[in-house]
């Protein structure tokens, strides 16, 4: 490989070159995709479909909600609509989930799943009645979300020919490991774009994402995040596809996609759109001088398949669907008068700011420091409702494990320092999606505090970002070189696997003892 491959300029492949020329074939495109990559997803599809069999019927956050949405959407044809206040859900999944004993294991780990023949009768007995399959048009938590994941999922309701609530589950859980499975091969290829010199670090990052367990539990069950998930990591490979080869109409393409797929996942990935639209300001700087048709219709293909959906999506909510333009608003609240607390923008600088970093001198908005038991705790692995964990202890060895990881990937940057200057524009995209997301995820905290006197905050909301959390896995192993970095990838791999195990058998202990 040449210097000018090494720093992202040069095409690596023809049949790649085919590709960003718009004239290659459907299977032309599947092949440039590495069998490595393909092997990847196999792996991450295995995961999560194992933890979809371990983890209850709605013990993934929200599942219950989902699950209600997409039932609304397959019986009636349209999203639900808020309700205040909000009704029951179907009487089919009602009745199920209180068979199930679901809000008896909520967030209390002493109660396990149903285990005794008595349970395992009731349960087959409540779904051999002829219940009603629609309730009055509420979903609880998921009602004011986009509708794309859950019109996919719908599909997959409609086409199960049983009527049997578990069954519809089941099925919609397998859609949903395929999604984190795509996920995965996603990655593989961000980072084939973003460090083109060492194949088997692709691999290691890519399967250091797969075994990954929190992304793995929240796969496994019905959540419109795996939508949002596979959209953000295919927008960072977008980005770096585009930054390595040149922004044309194909790839532009395939960013604004990706974006606007995500768009009308989960508004979360609004998070994403200042790092897109600072890509495409320094992507046409560099290469209008080289291509201006191509940059120019790169662009524009991004920009319209990014606001698109957007719209579409908004006058179906007005016009078809009567929920208003955007349900629930983005960002938008109301303080009860039984709330003490009101809005203050200097407060909500500061809270968003404590979220994710270190106090210093503003003044305490948590009891607690967010960065290590909300965002670290939690990414290791909280699992269920947020009702039971690892021993204390893993996260101490997690913590030294990520020094570690983190200080490997800190010596390839100094290493490439040269290639990194070079690459300095795309560096920033990347760190505006991380700002990007946290901004918005910390505004969205402030204000459901401030409406609800509640928070939210999960772990699971910074896994658009797991095509950097790969990123950083690639270049910890790259640091080791063509003699120990294959060594150091297949330690790291092996230690996230038994990372993954250790989640997958606390789950069954605490469901299943």
């Amino acid at each position: 490989m040449s210097a000018e491959q090494a720093a992202g300029t040069l095409p690596v492949a023809p049949v790649a070159s085919a590709w960003q020329r718009g004239r290659a074939s459907v299977l032309d495109r599947v092949r440039v995709v590495p069998r490595a990559a393909w092997l990847c997803a196999l792996v991450a599809l295995a995961n999560t479909l194992a933890w979809s069999l371990i983890v209850p019927p709605f013990e993934v956050p929200d599942e219950n909600a989902h699950y209600a949405y997409v039932a609304h959407v397959a019986e009636t044809g349209s999203p639900p609509r808020p309700a205040s206040p909000e009704g029951p859900l179907p009487p089919r999944q009602e009745y199920l989930m209180n068979a199930l004993l679901t809000f008896g294991m909520v967030g209390n780990r002493n109660n396990p799943a149903p285990l005794t023949d008595a349970q395992q009768r009731q349960i087959e007995g409540t779904e051999a009645q002829r219940l009603p399959a629609t309730g009055p048009g509420d979903a609880l938590s998921a009602t004011n979300n986009p509708p794309a994941y859950y019109y996919l999922q719908a599909a997959v309701y409609k086409l199960m020919p049983s009527g049997r609530v578990l069954d519809k589950l089941a099925a919609m859980r397998c859609l949903s490991a395929l999604m984190g499975a795509l996920t995965v091969l996603l990655v593989f290829m961000f980072l084939r774009e973003l460090l083109p010199a060492r194949p088997w670090a692709w691999t290691a990052g890519a399967l250091l994402v797969a075994f990954q367990p929190l992304f793995g539990f929240i796969s496994a069950g019905v959540n419109n995040d795996n939508l949002l998930y596979l959209a953000g990591a295919g927008t960072l490979w977008g980005v770096a596809r585009s930054f390595r080869r040149g922004l044309t109409p194909a790839d532009g393409a395939l960013l604004g996609g990706f974006l606007g797929l995500g768009l009308v996942s989960k508004l979360t990935l609004l998070g994403f759109v200042p790092a897109v639209l600072l890509a495409l300001a320094l992507l046409l700087i560099r290469d209008l001088p080289r291509n201006r048709r191509a940059a120019l219709g790169g662009a524009a293909t991004a920009l319209s398949l990014s606001l698109g959906p957007v719209v579409l999506y908004l006058l179906l909510n007005r016009f078809a669907w009567h929920r208003g333009f955007i349900p629930g608003g983005v960002g938008g609240f109301s303080t009860p008068a039984s709330n003490p607390r009101h809005f203050s923008a200097a407060e909500e600088v500061s809270h968003v700011w404590q979220l994710f970093l270190p106090r210093l001198w503003l003044r305490p908005q948590f009891s607690s420091y967010p960065l290590w038991t909300t965002w670290f705790v939690g990414f290791i692995g909280r699992f269920g409702w947020q009702d039971y964990t690892f021993p204390y202890w893993v996260y101490n060895v997690a913590r030294v494990v990520t020094v570690i990881v983190l200080g490997l990937a800190a010596v390839e940057l100094v290493r490439c320092r040269a290639a990194l200057r070079r690459r300095m524009g795309e560096l920033a995209v990347y760190v505006a999606a991380v700002v990007g997301l946290c901004v918005e995820i910390g505004i969205q905290s402030y204000r459901y505090l401030v409406a609800n006197g509640l928070v939210f905050e999960q772990a699971r909301y910074l896994l658009p970002l797991l095509g950097l959390y790969g990123a950083i896995g690639a270049l910890a192993v790259r640091a080791g070189g063509r003699r120990w970095g294959p060594a150091l990838a297949a330690g790291l791999v092996l230690l996230a696997i038994g990372h993954d195990l250790y989640a997958q058998a606390i789950t069954l202990a605490r469901y299943y003892s």
